[in-house]
């Protein structure tokens, strides 16, 4: 039941279990505001055309399979598909699904529910609320904030002989990879044996005012658990891989070690803020200087459309299919990375070696052969030969930057940024033949990461001094080639912008991503998700 006190009118802060953890390159600040929902979205709200999570759809195709006893597909076609209006689930819209998430939420349905049939023993029983925990609040009533944590995933329980068994299953977008249980771990596996069920009709009275933050109600009579079990399951295979299992008192245990002291790290204020891929989705985003804000830098004023994140890589991918980029964004499983993808991340890895040196021609074992003959062709024009050893140097870099004017946040990505003297320079590397007597302006219509690079230097988001200078280098297992671009030529910098605005444009006024069969199928990453692709 809601706190009768104050702090039940104070909007809480509510964690969910997976959220807790470091992430590398994640901000806490975010952390922090994303869960607080006395921390309000500036602006108006500005609803998405599709659905942008994955995992959203596919717990409403659940539930309406596992608590509606409707059919995979009776489920599937119930889901709002392009075109139509969004609709309710739990007290929140789900926008439309684009055709390629609706081919993978069914996929996804059907290896869910053939993994659970496939289980020995007794048998499930899907339960229709979350588990809860909730700490009281503390200190005066002005003050004072009530805390829940949830243990996100779907719940189950069960007779495991005379055990009353809980068991939370938590999908997994890709197939499974071996690591470590986490924090998150722990924290699931307190609040699956301490923690109560919400009380979803309850909730469903008032589901406006418990999505702004008012604490949810919970069923307060729940026999406690005899033993409490905590898996991830891919959507992809229906692969398990058990997290955590034991008694309340071993997850108690095991809670105190590695959950509370990073559950209590959450709520922290004054933590350092993280630029990066967070600064899209931020609730603070307006009041945060850590991303630089560049007006006009994509080359158009349309603020009409959600807050986005871009890149070059997204308008590439956009440029040659709309569905293929949309999906790409949404993180549904595909294709292993491009051969190009791979030489840049060992590349980015190699530079940001500690202590520093330059790449060597003797490739690391296992390497794919053709990876290894590009790798050895940079190797021998690695810039860091001539680089000293105290010069600093970013390799793999994301710099973020905001452009207000369009309200998205660009991700630029630096292959590679040191100094030479008193200046930054800054490289890219591709895969590719160098066009014929390349210039300039060609050289960033062929590849527009350059483009970018550019821009960076002209509005002083790289500071730029008297030898900087932007270098694309080409690989080939013949061997590399360097072409240098001059940031501060007026020319070059306008055929910049237009090469930017070109790019980005299309991709920001799309709503329904089309796909558009071609030979760019053939390569696709997600093609087996497109209704639209060759042997579909």
């Amino acid at each position: 039941m809601p706190d009768r006190s104050g702090a039940a009118r104070t909007p809480c802060v509510r964690i969910p279990a997976d959220v807790v953890g470091d992430r590398p390159g994640r901000c806490p600040v975010h952390r922090r505001a994303s869960v607080d929902h006395a921390v309000q979205r500036p602006g108006r709200h500005k609803p998405e055309p599709l659905c942008t999570d994955p995992l959203t759809a596919l717990g409403a195709a659940l539930d309406l399979v596992e608590l509606g006893g409707r059919t995979v597909e009776e489920a599937c076609a119930h889901l709002p598909r392009p075109g139509e209006r969004p609709r309710d689930h739990l007290g929140t819209p789900l926008a439309p699904l684009h055709e390629g998430l609706l081919t993978w939420v069914e996929h996804a349905v059907h290896t869910w529910v053939r993994a659970l049939a496939d289980l020995p023993g007794p048998a499930r029983i899907p339960c229709a609320q979350p588990w809860l925990i909730r700490f009281p609040p503390r200190g005066t009533p002005a003050h004072a904030r009530t805390y829940e944590v949830l243990a996100g995933g779907r719940g189950y329980t069960f007779l495991e002989g005379a055990d009353r068994v809980r068991e939370l299953r938590i999908p997994v977008l890709e197939t499974l990879t071996e690591n470590l249980p986490e924090p998150a771990d722990a924290v699931a596996a307190h609040v699956l044996a301490a923690g109560a069920p919400v009380d979803r009709p309850a909730m469903g009275a008032e589901p406006w005012r418990h999505r702004s933050g008012l604490p949810l109600p919970v069923r307060e009579v729940v026999p406690p658990p005899d033993r409490v079990r905590v898996l991830q399951v891919s959507c992809t295979d229906g692969t398990e891989g058990l997290r955590f299992e034991g008694t309340p008192a071993e997850a108690e245990h095991l809670y105190r070690a590695r959950g509370r002291p990073a559950l209590r790290a959450v709520p922290l204020q004054g933590m350092p803020r993280v630029p990066g891929p967070d600064c899209g989705p931020c609730k603070l985003q307006q009041g945060c200087d850590a991303p630089a804000r560049v007006p006009g830098l994509l080359g158009f004023r349309d603020r009409s459309r959600p807050r986005r994140t871009w890149s070059v890589g997204t308008g590439l991918r956009h440029r040659s299919c709309p569905a293929s980029a949309h999906l790409h964004d949404l993180g549904l499983p595909g294709q292993p990375p491009s051969r190009e993808e791979e030489v840049r991340s060992r590349l980015a890895r190699a530079h940001a070696r500690s202590p520093r040196r330059a790449c060597s021609e003797e490739g690391a074992p296992g390497t794919d052969p053709d990876v290894a003959r590009l790798l050895t062709a940079h190797a021998r024009d690695c810039p860091l030969h001539a680089v000293p050893v105290s010069a600093p140097v970013h390799a793999g870099l994301r710099l973020p930057v905001q452009d207000p004017l369009a309200d998205v946040l660009v991700l630029a990505r630096v292959d590679l940024l040191h100094r030479d003297g008193g200046s930054w320079v800054q490289r890219q590397t591709v895969l590719a033949d160098p066009l014929p007597e390349p210039d300039g302006p060609s050289l960033l219509a062929a590849h527009p990461a350059l483009a970018v690079s550019v821009l960076l230097f002209a509005c002083g988001v790289i500071t730029p001094g008297p030898r900087s200078r932007v270098e694309l280098e080409s690989l080939t297992p013949d061997g590399s080639s360097l072409h240098t671009l001059d940031p501060f030529s007026p020319g070059l910098r306008a055929r910049a912008r237009a090469v930017v605005s070109e790019l980005a444009s299309p991709w920001h006024q799309d709503t329904v991503h089309a796909p558009t069969p071609g030979p760019a199928c053939a390569s696709c990453r997600h093609r087996r998700w497109c209704p639209e692709s060759p042997g579909n």
